[in-house]
């Protein structure tokens, strides 16, 4: 028994009468080398990242970009003399003028008209006339069909004022 060193592709080979030649042993091989496949492709991906993760950490050697702590970094991204690269580099910016309060604020748009009070709304203009004859429309079809103390009458639904308002917008 030591002596023998089973592997499945091995007894793929040595299949004389074809009993894993069958439908669904072929499926099921093909399903495994399928699995292995994409197992060796991930390992490749894995691998091809690890390496151009550790390219990326030598050409950042190369460039003697200084690893900065968190605090460090979070004082330089808020100090204005101060400006970080994308490429991670740090450098002061010139002192112009530092802007008043007062400018800062304006430039900010905090207070600006649009932010504190909403849009005035806009009038149609398109339909205004349509809008004056179709409400004139309503009222003379709610007459029709209305009681002098405002109820509707029998068998009638505000559906059918809708419709007669139509049909007298029709005639207009």
């Amino acid at each position: 028994m030591s002596e023998y060193n089973f592997d499945r592709d091995d007894i793929y080979d040595r299949d004389p009468r074809g009993l894993f030649d069958r439908d669904e042993m072929r499926r099921e091989r093909d399903l495994m080398d399928e699995i292995r496949r994409s197992r060796e492709l991930e390992r490749m991906e894995r691998e091809d990242d690890m390496r151009r993760a550790a390219e990326q950490a030598a050409r950042l050697e190369e460039l003697n970009v200084v690893k900065l702590k968190t605090k460090d970094l979070i004082e330089a991204i808020n100090n204005p003399l101060v400006e970080v690269t994308p490429a991670g580099r740090i450098s002061s910016r010139r002192v112009m003028r530092s802007p008043a309060g007062r400018d800062v604020i304006r430039r900010s748009g905090q207070f600006s008209r649009a932010n504190i009070m909403p849009p005035l709304p806009k009038k149609r203009k398109k339909n205004k006339k349509h809008c004056k004859n179709l409400s004139q429309c309503f009222r003379e079809a709610n007459k029709k069909l209305r009681k002098a103390n405002g109820q509707l009458r029998k068998g009638k639904t505000q559906a059918d004022v809708a419709r007669m308002a139509h049909r007298l917008m029709k005639k207009c």
